[in-house]
């Protein structure tokens, strides 16, 4: 009777250790598995926070804008595509035809002047206001304006024809005559090199906005990357199954 009690004892005792190390395993499972899928939904954040910085690029520029921008003033476009070690050149160019531009004007409007202030003391002209440029250029043809009238009578030119209250002039010497037409013509060659800047502003114009479309597109072409996205996978029972790679071409 004691050894099938003792018997009955030692199944008992062995099937509540069974049960109880099955439990403690499936425990211990458990939380292994929540542990390793923490493991996983933490690494998960950190690819996520890789992937968004890897596809982070810089704003592309406009080729078209740029190419605007520098006809309107060189090294503008330069400006826009942050390529000012190039446009610096061609505003450079700019600023300084600019400046040969207005000191022409300045001198050959100094130069005309004084040949007409010239003309007003030696040829008897009363007002130097609201006189026509041809006007001015009469006068250095002829000695006095009925020499000019009857010339234009010959011709038939009436309408070219100088009221003589107000258009009168007298030279007192051809010599002065000669000195004041010497002048006219120098301010004449100082306004006819303008076009010479003027070319130049026009030009620099046509080759800047070249430059800054070329160097947009360039530009564009070097911030285009290849993204690379990895995306973890899971079975359903939330296991690990594997790494997905997501490639995007920005272009």
């Amino acid at each position: 009777m004691k050894f099938i009690i003792a018997a009955i004892v030692s199944v008992s005792f062995f099937s509540t250790s069974n049960i109880y190390s099955q439990n403690s395993f499936t425990q211990l499972k458990a939380e292994q598995l929540a542990d390793f899928k923490e493991k996983i939904l933490n690494s998960n954040e950190k690819i996520a926070k890789f992937s968004i910085q890897t596809i982070t690029a810089k704003s592309k520029k406009s080729p078209a804008l740029a190419l605007l921008f520098s006809f309107i003033l060189p090294g503008a476009g330069h400006f826009y595509i942050n390529r000012m070690d190039v446009g610096k050149y061609f505003l450079g160019v700019d600023a300084a035809s600019w400046i040969g531009l207005a000191s022409l004007n300045i001198y050959g409007n100094d130069v005309r002047d004084e040949a007409r202030t010239f003309s007003k003391q030696h040829a008897d002209i009363n007002n130097l206001d609201n006189k026509s440029d041809d006007y001015f250029t009469d006068i250095g043809s002829f000695d006095n304006i009925y020499e000019y009238n009857n010339d234009k009578l010959t011709r038939g030119q009436y309408e070219l024809l100088y009221d003589v209250n107000n258009n009168y002039w007298n030279w007192d010497d051809t010599q002065n005559k000669n000195i004041y037409e010497t002048q006219r013509k120098s301010s004449e060659r100082i306004y006819n090199t303008r076009i010479v800047f003027g070319s130049i502003l026009i030009t620099n114009r046509i080759i800047s906005g070249i430059s800054a479309l070329l160097l947009a597109n360039k530009e564009n072409k070097k911030n285009s990357s290849l993204n690379v996205q990895p995306e973890l996978l899971y079975k359903k029972d939330y296991s690990f199954d594997g790494i997905r790679i997501n490639l995007n071409k920005n272009f």
